[in-house]
């Protein structure tokens, strides 16, 4: 296996004093942190660490990993950026997850206009959210469910949705 194969999900900080590493997860794998067991750790010096993930926890908007192995608190000391990353076949539900991540920057249609683009997409336990931002700048979160999304044309790059007048309306301001 190659460095290429492997996919980035996440950026890990530098180690508290409970033992607990901090990480940011990219925005399309932030759900999968209680799922991981094992990983790959990426330093800038293209060194690979694959690690046993023992222990996880949030605080707040915060995640964190515990890791079974000795040394990584050493090796990030030399290097200031490590990537956490999966091999293909470990990434959970990845058929569903790359499916549903190959719409990204698909136009969104909706009564016959399009009203933007999905931007990214937020897998979680249930279902896809996709994050669309709109023509005029707001930001839609629509869950990719039969009520809200009736046909996809990978071909033209366009998702056709239905009964998003309630979420319109709702949708956040302009950033």
């Amino acid at each position: 296996m190659e460095i290429s194969d492997l996919i980035g999900i996440g950026r890990l900080g530098k180690q508290e004093p409970d033992g607990f590493y901090h990480v940011q997860f990219s925005q399309s794998y932030k759900t999968i942190l209680n799922q991981l067991q094992t990983c790959f750790l990426i330093f800038s010096s293209h060194r690979v660490f694959y690690v046993t993930v023992v222990e996880t926890k949030t605080f707040g908007q915060r995640s964190y990993l515990r890791f079974k192995e000795d040394g990584i608190a050493e090796e990030c000391k030399k290097h200031a950026k490590v990537i956490i990353a999966l091999a293909e076949e470990d990434l959970p539900d990845l058929k569903e997850g790359n499916e549903v991540l190959s719409l990204i920057d698909f136009k969104v249609q909706y009564l016959d206009t399009v009203i933007g683009e999905i931007m990214d997409v937020m897998l979680n336990s249930m279902q896809a959210v996709f994050i669309i931002t709109l023509n005029d700048g707001r930001e839609l979160l629509v869950p990719n469910v039969e009520q809200y999304v009736y046909l996809t044309d990978k071909q033209n790059g366009i998702v056709f949705m239905q009964n998003l007048d309630a979420l319109l309306e709702i949708c956040t301001s302009k950033s």
